[in-house]
């Protein structure tokens, strides 16, 4: 957790287009919006993100074109780049388990984040793992002039937040050892841990306690506590954390209480998430 800082920031697939008389005497078809829109379906089909020449392979136009139609999208929020220049959904647009968003785990799990900031007065955040990424999707900042804060769309560290350890530790290696090609094993502070053997040994501990701490290995003074959140099927997807500043973590009583009131919310958040419904299809 960091403290306050200013906001930074080839097979085809898709089902074959509707190139038939239907849509081409159809004077209110948009060709250009339908174009999109199978770009869309190609990314949303995709586990990994994809190269420009990758898509305009799969809907079989010019670079040139797929590019500016990428561009537009990415502008408006449907599509982003990673650093490699691939193209992805944007977060509320990938889904996870039964077809649901990104949007409905926010739903799911905002009530039970509101629980632990009325409770305990600091900033509850939630994360959810992506491709490459661990990324966070809501928060809910302290009311105290100084605390700990966090940002939508920030990127956390696998090794040095306790949102990062309490999803990656639940992560098959091969995924582990993705997350850390992305973002590394940077030493933020004194107490952060980047020994390999000292890491793995970290989240087994967070596998067996059942939840993850941050002590000042992201920033000093800075205390966090997390627990993941799993889908229907065990697994971890995402994860909620309590932070606050280290003067205001007055003694082991109160940490475990925090501890047992993030565990609950996690498990409560799990409970939720389960319950929402996928989207509906519209009937043809």
């Amino acid at each position: 957790m960091r403290k306050r800082m200013p906001a930074r920031s080839l097979r085809p697939t898709v089902a074959a287009r509707k190139t038939g008389p239907r849509i081409r005497d159809d004077k209110y078809y948009s060709k250009v919006i339908g174009r999109a829109l199978e770009i869309l379906a190609v990314l949303r089909k995709h586990e990994h993100p994809l190269g420009l020449a990758d898509i305009a392979a799969h809907v079989g136009l010019a670079k040139s074109s797929v590019f500016r139609l990428l561009h537009t999208l990415e502008v408006s929020n449907y599509v982003e780049r990673t650093a490699e220049g691939a193209y992805g959904l944007s977060a509320d647009l990938q889904v996870w388990g039964d077809g649901k968003r990104v949007t409905d785990l926010v739903a799911a799990a905002l009530p039970h984040m509101r629980t632990l900031s009325r409770e305990f007065g600091e900033t509850i955040t939630l994360a959810m793992h992506f491709d490459n990424r661990i990324e966070v999707v809501a928060t809910l900042d302290s009311p105290h002039l100084i605390r700990m804060a966090n940002t939508v769309g920030r990127i956390l560290p696998p090794h040095a937040s306790s949102l990062g350890k309490a999803i990656t530790a639940h992560l098959p290696d091969d995924i582990v050892e993705r997350l850390r090609r992305s973002y590394g094993t940077h030493r933020f502070t004194e107490h952060t841990i980047t020994d390999e053997v000292l890491l793995k040994q970290e989240y087994e501990r967070v596998r067996t306690q059942g939840y993850s701490t941050d002590a000042e290995e992201s920033v000093l003074e800075g205390c966090c506590f997390g627990a993941p959140i799993r889908a229907a099927d065990g697994t971890v997807i995402a994860a909620i954390s309590l932070s606050l500043p280290k003067m205001r973590l007055v003694d082991a009583a109160l940490q475990d209480q925090i501890i047992a009131a993030v565990r609950d919310a996690a498990a409560n958040a799990s409970a939720s998430t389960d319950a929402v419904p996928p989207p509906r299809t519209p009937a043809p």
